[in-house]
């Protein structure tokens, strides 16, 4: 090979200065020297130590009530165009009850609602605020885009959907999430158990910060769009003290036998809530809808342990039906000992929910859930635009 003949490597060079392109080493050039320059610092007027402001809302539409307020969707607006939903909670006054109990009863809701706003857990509800309007306490909240369970397992919005939707939708919904029960809509066992793992989440963070729910039911478990499941209404909730019993709130239906009993609040009676909650997802029935007193009621809490046999559904895989009747089992234990200590326990502990999903990957089982349960929200309650 002659010396004056250019290499392949010489060649591959020159055709590379060629093509270069001098405007992009210039774009280059500046794209390096803007990550260089730091920006100018901002001025703007010194705030004062305190600032406040109108808020302006405008009430959409009612979303639900309750013993003690009523909820409405609103749109909290701003200026330049900004506007953005969120809940917001107007406390009813008990016209039976002296102005000092309920000043009493608002200052601890108040407190409970400062509490958990520092969480920042993202299955907890996020608490805004709490106002005052004239003589009415407001707390605003996070709009939650979605379903309560109850709404979610209603059988007339479950068959009310079914013209609206395509063939091979519907069939894909009754094969992988939800069919028909008794009462209500029954789900898929891995749903129902993805469901309550979403619940312990939030419930676990509750526990950490020694916070007790005390009225966890299906109106009170918000799942969005997304698929993401949130517990609210915390006005029930309470703090666990040591040297004294908390006062008894929440729904007697859900409760655990020894806040009929005995009175006593236990991060296991969120326990005892939960399962009954599961049980009911996986059955398709209201477990004490004959019970017309408390006394009739914890007969039935009493016997539940010893009749979940007949209550969990079959499965195809023996060891996954076993593992799902030792989770509810332990969930509502009549003794509160045997039952799981908090949430984190009842979901990572052994027999914990978290070990029944490890079965579902184990029997290549498991599935993507939360997408799913948010296209069934999709699917039969189309959102809407307010």
């Amino acid at each position: 090979m002659s010396s004056s003949s250019p290499s392949s490597d010489d060649t591959n060079r020159e055709v590379g200065r060629q093509e270069f392109d001098p405007d992009a080493r210039t774009l280059m050039l500046s794209y390096h020297g803007a990550l260089e320059r730091q920006a100018a610092p901002a001025r703007v007027a010194e705030p004062s130590e305190e600032m406040s402001w109108n808020a302006r809302y405008r009430i959409l539409r009612k979303l639900g009530s309750g013993g003690q307020g009523v909820v409405y969707l609103a749109l909290r607006e701003g200026v330049d165009g900004y506007s953005t939903k969120v809940a917001i909670k107007l406390y009813a006054r008990d016209e039976s009850m002296p102005e000092a109990s309920h000043l009493k009863e608002m200052e601890r809701i108040a407190h409970q609602g400062q509490k958990i706003s520092e969480i920042q857990q993202d299955n907890l509800v996020n608490i805004r605020d709490f106002v005052a309007l004239e003589d009415t306490r407001v707390m605003v909240m996070e709009w939650v885009d979605g379903l309560d369970l109850r709404q979610l397992l209603d059988t007339k919005l479950y068959r009310a959907s079914r013209a609206r939707v395509t063939k091979a939708d519907w069939e894909r919904l009754n094969d992988i999430l939800v069919s028909p029960g008794e009462d209500h809509c029954m789900l898929r066992p891995a749903v129902a158990v993805d469901i309550l793992r979403g619940c312990l989440a939030g419930l676990s963070s509750l526990h950490h910060h020694e916070i007790i729910h005390s009225d966890l039911k299906p109106a009170n478990i918000m799942i969005k769009r997304t698929g993401t499941k949130k517990l609210i209404d915390m006005d029930s909730s309470c703090e666990r003290q040591v040297d004294q019993q908390a006062e008894i709130r929440g729904t007697p239906y859900y409760m655990a036998p020894e806040l009929i009993r005995e009175r006593d609040v236990r991060y296991r009676s969120d326990i005892a809530s939960l399962g009954y909650v599961l049980i009911e997802m996986l059955t398709g029935k209201l477990l004490f809808k004959e019970c017309k007193t408390l006394d009739q009621l914890l007969e039935k809490k009493l016997r539940l342990p010893d009749e979940l046999v007949e209550y969990i559904p079959r499965y195809d895989h023996l060891d996954l039906r076993l593992d799902l009747l030792e989770l509810c089992t332990k969930m509502i234990a009549i003794d509160p000992t045997e039952r799981f200590s908090d949430a984190e326990a009842a979901d990572l502990g052994k027999l914990g929910a978290a070990s029944f999903h490890r079965q579902l990957v184990k029997h290549d089982l498991s599935a993507e859930y939360s997408r799913d349960l948010g296209w069934w929200i999709d699917l039969v309650h189309p959102a809407e635009e307010d």
